[in-house]
């Protein structure tokens, strides 16, 4: 008996590229290396997804190698499987740090975030790299599962619905306008800026979804269950939506602050402790900005009014000054708010501790725990603490709904595929079966059902009769059209045939046939690569998607098998046995005599010149 898969066939390319030979130069190795990253990969997560087998992928890049461009990159490529990681950490980086940066790094010096700038437009780069490729990756079309590589319909599918303009927005190097914004602020300008942060919040707020769109390569590539995909997804969107409240709230009410109706009518205080006879309260965050953060630097940052200055600025002096100048109807206005500002000051508070405490605050306003007024109780820290509450309740209801359904129902034919493997599991550790067996146990299951359950036998029962035998013949009907002896047969005998398949699945290494045993059924290799052996051991050739075998022992003439067929890889195989098909056959008396006056001819054939014919010979004449 022959136990396993050994090799002695010429070795055939799987990329159908040209061979290198002795003498090749180094650059058309490289050349040849970088083609290879763009043809389709079988570690590739989505490939077995699509491609069942080598042979489907020998074929998927013999088609893309000899029909289309070299530049063409297959969606299953290795090139895109490492791409989509880069991509992923690109994007999340960029739109984090986009309202990062333009929330508090525009109160500091241009040399202060010189580093993050140069780092942005380095994401923006890639994210525009991405969108030249889009346009030489191929796409699987949903629904047909065809993968396009042709480059028209590639371009036209990609412009379609104005795709590339959206995606546009998040590779525009907005990080170059954090100057001019640093600029406008420092000089009472904030109107554009204000308008430009919610531009940036409406915009880019729900793009969390591109990112998992390129992140689900990732669990894919790692083997993690639909449960803690779901989690980790859940979790990364929850931080992305928090992290850009929390920055939002920061900003937002320092702006709306200085663009609060002009007071200085109603400060009449004269003091020779400051340089400003009326020193208008709506700049007066501004200007200790501008003193504490510039050096009370009046060349970079020019304005026609004068600035409020106090010697010497400590937060003591800061206080009182506001407190005496503020009107009486208005001090308890943004009191809090402002004392807070001035404390930071104080305290000479990090980037850091501002972000931490903004985001505390947005996470307790979005878990309803409770109302905070750090940013005043004026009409934008109300339509900001509003939203969050809106927000937050939406959100997190929304995650308690996905939570129960992932708990209660099977979804996901994904989770019930889960716990099955788990009952797998528990069966193997209470048998005590070996750790190899177990493992041929679960590979079984993963290619029975594609990570993916299904009931077969309840939706077969759910389905008319003349729906189930449409259905098994969609799915078996191209397994039989090169079977010389089916030629001829009525459509109603074929689709009987069909019906009478059994599904089975064999594992690498494991015996579909052997050799000197008695044939009792004929089989249709549905995926996969087989190796065909002699009985001698000598390897003949192999069998792919589409091959058959066996029809002789269909026929009830206790045909010894010639040839022992062994799996290269995971095969689905349909068996048709030799009871089934003579109860079928049975009616068409005619038909069965053919068929034996073939299958006596070809024996006889083989027979008479068994001497003459080579090994592979006689299994191209009683293999199939």
């Amino acid at each position: 008996m022959i136990t396993g898969h050994r090799c002695a066939l010429r070795y055939t390319s799987e990329t159908h590229l040209a061979p290198i030979l002795p003498g090749t130069s180094k650059w058309v190795k490289l050349k040849r290396f970088i083609r290879t990253l763009l043809l389709v990969s079988p570690n590739h997560p989505e490939t077995k997804k699509y491609l069942k087998s080598f042979a489907q992928i020998s074929n998927e890049n013999k088609r893309q190698v000899g029909s289309y461009p070299p530049y063409i990159i297959h969606p299953f490529s290795t090139f895109r499987k490492y791409w989509h990681m880069v991509v992923f950490m690109a994007l999340t980086l960029h739109l984090l740090t986009l309202a990062f940066d333009f929330t508090f790094l525009i109160f500091h010096d241009e040399t202060y975030y010189s580093g993050a700038i140069r780092f942005d437009l380095f994401l923006c780069g890639i994210l525009a790299i991405e969108i030249g490729l889009k346009f030489i990756t191929g796409y699987v079309v949903p629904g047909t599962n065809e993968i396009v590589l042709d480059p028209r319909r590639i371009a036209l599918n990609y412009l379609r619905y104005c795709r590339m303009v959206y995606e546009l927005q998040r590779v525009l190097p907005y990080i170059l306008l954090l100057d001019y914004f640093d600029r406008a602020y420092y000089q009472y300008r904030v109107e554009s800026y204000l308008a430009f942060i919610i531009y940036l919040y409406a915009a880019h707020i729900f793009r969390f979804h591109e990112i998992y769109d390129y992140f689900k390569i990732i669990p894919r590539s790692l083997a993690l269950g639909a449960r803690t995909v779901l989690i980790i997804k859940l979790i990364m969107n929850t931080l992305y939506v928090l992290h850009w409240s929390a920055c939002l709230r920061y900003i937002l009410p320092e702006l709306a602050f200085s663009l609060q109706r002009n007071s200085a009518d109603v400060l009449n205080l004269v003091t020779m402790r400051f340089n400003v006879a009326h020193p208008n309260v709506n700049q007066f965050l501004t200007d200790i900005y501008w003193r504490h953060y510039r050096n009370q630097n009046n060349v970079s940052y020019p304005t026609d009014e004068p600035r409020i200055v106090i010697d010497p600025p400590v937060y003591d002096e800061y206080k009182k000054f506001y407190t005496v100048n503020r009107p009486v109807e208005q001090k308890i206005f943004d009191r809090t708010f402002m004392l807070i500002k001035l404390d930071e000051i104080r305290k000479n508070a990090t980037i850091g501790d501002k972000y931490l405490a903004s985001m505390m605050n947005t996470v307790k306003i979005s878990l309803l725990a409770g109302r905070d007024n750090c940013a005043g109780i004026h009409f934008t820290n109300n339509i900001l603490t509003t939203f969050l509450v809106l927000g937050g309740w939406i959100w997190f209801t929304y995650i308690m709904l996905i939570m129960i359904r992932s708990i209660q129902s099977s979804e996901q034919s994904q989770t019930k595929y889960e716990e099955v493997v788990n009952e797998f599991r528990a069966y193997g550790f209470n048998k005590r079966l070996s750790t190899s067996l177990k493992r041929r146990m679960l590979k079984h299951l993963e290619c029975r059902y594609r990570k993916r359950y299904f009931n077969e036998s309840t939706i077969m029962r759910m389905m008319s009769d003349n729906l189930r035998r449409s259905v098994r013949m969609e799915s078996c009907y191209h397994l039989l059209r090169y079977v010389d002896m089916f030629k001829g047969f009525p459509p109603t005998l074929i689709e009987d045939i069909v019906d009478s398949f059994t599904y089975e699945i064999y594992l690498e290494n494991d015996v579909l046939i052997e050799a000197g045993t008695r044939g009792d059924s004929m089989y249709f290799l549905a995926s996969g690569t087989a190796a065909v052996y002699s009985s001698s051991g000598a390897e003949l050739g192999r069998l792919i998607d589409g091959s058959h075998f066996g029809e002789v022992s269909i026929l009830g003439k206790g045909h010894v098998r010639t040839a022992t067929i062994i799996a290269m890889e995971d095969c689905e195989v349909y068996r048709l046995s030799a009871e089934g098909f003579q109860k079928l056959i049975e009616p068409y008396s005619h038909l069965l005599v053919e068929m034996h006056k073939l299958a006596d001819a070809k024996i006889a054939r083989v027979t008479k010149n068994k001497l003459k014919l080579s090994e592979e010979e006689l299994y191209d004449n009683f293999l199939q």
